[in-house]
């Protein structure tokens, strides 16, 4: 096991899931919108992912248990958490935004002491106690409450898709085959909402598609792809560790391209959800030694 190997593209994963949102917002400049970004996300993903699995001489069949399984989760991780995840954009800031979204972590985890019954450890509570302070303190000042409650659902809904991998038994599947078909589906669903609705739009700027087709092919198969390689050498607990990397590149380059607003109040929220995030990854990983 190369663990240095492991933690390069586990920080690679993380920079890119970070600064796909910034493109993500900036298609929206050039007459996209949040159903559109991820309609095209997960439809243009398909024919790489479907390479992926030739190459790798992996078998497309499923049967009908798994295809009922696949079609609702589906609907969480991809369509609805990205809707939520994406939706906030329009309103907050997209470093804000993937922060509070990021506090999955932490509600899988109490997800599974509430519902499955799981022992709690004082350092799961503290660790609750941090992150739901840290989101509390995103309520307050010049920022939007809509902004606030989507990018939290984001973070709610990808839980639930956590859980639901784990507890429907789709997790012994090989993982490129399970978001082969998440973005099958995906695209079936916000392809009906969208034209039933009106608001998947096809008039983009050929800026605004190079925007889109980079969150495709940079999120959906180079950013899962790296994840896999650091799990592989580096281990499921390091990997999600260096994963904080993901909303503080978010911060950063939403700044930086987007001019977007940074106060202290920002910061500390930033860090305690972070902080967090970090208990919980360690508490796992000693679980996961002894």
């Amino acid at each position: 096991m190369n663990r240095t190997k492991g933690i390069f593209f586990g920080i690679m994963a993380a920079f890119i899931y970070g600064f796909t949102p910034i493109l993500g917002k900036m298609s929206y400049m050039e007459g996209s919108n949040s159903l559109s970004l991820t309609f095209y996300r997960n439809f243009l993903s398909i024919p790489l992912l479907f390479f992926m699995l030739k190459f790798n001489n992996i078998s497309v069949k499923i049967n009908k248990v798994e295809t009922k399984k696949l079609a609702v989760l589906s609907s969480l991780g991809p369509t609805l958490t990205a809707l939520t995840l994406y939706g906030s954009f329009n309103y907050i800031s997209v470093g804000m935004s993937t922060t509070i979204h990021y506090i999955y972590p932490v509600l899988v985890t109490a997800a599974c002491i509430m519902i499955f019954k799981e022992k709690v450890s004082k350092e799961i509570i503290i660790a609750l106690i941090l992150s739901t302070i840290g989101v509390m303190m995103f309520l307050e000042g010049n920022f939007s409450l809509l902004g606030v409650f989507l990018s939290f659902a984001s973070g709610v809904i990808f839980a639930a898709h956590l859980i639901y991998i784990d507890k429907s038994g789709l997790n012994s599947m090989y993982p490129f085959k399970i978001t082969f078909y998440l973005s099958i589906f995906s695209s079936v669903y916000l392809f009906l909402f969208g034209i039933l609705s009106k608001t998947l739009v096809f008039d983009i700027t050929p800026v605004g598609w190079l925007f889109t087709l980079s969150v495709a092919f940079f999120a959906s198969f180079l950013a899962n792809s790296f994840i896999l390689i650091g799990v592989k050498h580096a281990g499921p607990t390091i990997t999600s560790i260096v994963g904080m990397f993901e909303p503080i590149t978010s911060i950063i380059l939403g700044i930086i391209f987007l001019k977007e607003p940074l106060t202290t109040r920002n910061i500390i929220a930033c860090i305690l959800i972070l902080a967090g995030v970090l208990i919980v990854s360690i508490v796992k990983d000693k679980k996961i030694e002894n």
